[in-house]
């Protein structure tokens, strides 16, 4: 079963339920709260196993022989029935905590009558399993980006990825149990990607979220005059290399001080790469804006900002 990523969700509940979930009634109830005890999870102030690994919670009717099962969840109030081994005994489920750090585990007792008591607050911390994501905090826009994954748990043996609750995609795990995805955004703007691995044994992490920018606007550098820097001086010539961030770039159009009237045309090589030099004529302050362009003179609907600045 896919645990489903982003909430504290639910394995398989270990006892078998003699009755029916009692109808909710009244607030108002004479019945103690259940205790809770889980030697994985233990309500300790300490880190235990992590996220996506599973855990043992008992629940005690506290000796209220009124007590036919338990209301549990990680909200309040709690959802999930779960009856017990008898009136006024226990039950344990399996529960799998999907987020790391401090979590919480409503729980509380109903009779059969449906009135329930207080919830018990299990509190307890969850050790990250989530993997290491590193990437670019901007890509193109239908060109690959390389991103890379690196374990947070032991005995990886793969990655899944999805961005914006998209399709999901896995990838397996090299012998250092890492992996390099090469990721196509489809779309300008602000994405969410989220990544979780999986164990040898079939255990899932908690999941890693990183956002990051797609932009249609080709990249400009130089090291003759790198972006914002004081550099070069008069009549020193710059090199300036455009790369673009969409697939087949025939050319560029860059605007010296926004002069939208005056454009410069680079052509670009079959690799989409281009570069263009300029050579000031004074010191000061020179900005451009560079802009892509497909065959069909599609022009990007991002310009790069770059301002060149001559000591």
């Amino acid at each position: 079963m896919r645990v489903r990523r982003g909430v504290t969700a639910l394995l398989t509940v270990g006892v078998v339920a003699f009755v029916a979930a009692p109808s909710q009634a009244s607030a108002a109830t004479a019945l103690a709260e259940p205790t809770v005890t889980s030697a994985e999870y233990p309500d300790d102030g300490a880190w235990h196993p992590g996220a996506g690994m599973p855990g043992s919670f008992t629940f005690g009717a506290n000796g209220e022989d009124a007590v036919v099962g338990f209301f549990y969840g990680a909200t309040d109030p709690a959802g999930t029935f779960v009856a017990a081994d008898h009136p006024g005994g226990s039950a344990t489920v399996s529960y799998t905590p999907q987020t790391s750090g401090p979590n919480d585990l409503y729980v509380a007792s109903v009779d059969s009558a449906g009135n329930r008591s207080p919830h018990h607050v299990h509190h307890f911390y969850v050790q990250s399993t989530e993997p290491r994501v590193s990437g670019p905090r901007e890509t193109g826009v239908g060109v690959p980006a390389e991103f890379r994954f690196s374990p947070g748990m032991a005995d990886v043996v793969s990655y899944t990825y999805r961005i914006d609750n998209g399709p999901e995609t896995t990838l397996a795990a090299s012998a250092e149990a890492t992996t390099t995805a090469n990721i196509t955004t489809a779309a300008i703007g602000s994405h969410t990607l989220e990544v979780w691995s999986t164990t040898g044994t079939g255990l899932t992490s908690g999941t890693a979220r990183t956002t990051y920018t797609a932009s249609d606007a080709p990249l400009v550098a130089s090291t003759d005059y790198p972006d914002s820097v004081g550099s070069g001086g008069p009549g020193v010539t710059g090199t300036f290399t455009l790369t673009p961030r969409t697939p087949d770039v025939v050319d560029y159009v860059y605007y010296l001080y926004w002069d939208w009237d005056n454009p410069t045309v680079v052509p670009a090589g079959a690799d989409g790469r281009a570069s263009f030099t300029f050579t000031p004529a004074a010191s000061g302050f020179y900005p451009i804006q560079v802009y892509s362009r497909n065959a069909d003179g599609t022009q990007s609907n991002l310009g790069r900002d770059y301002y060149i600045v001559v000591n």
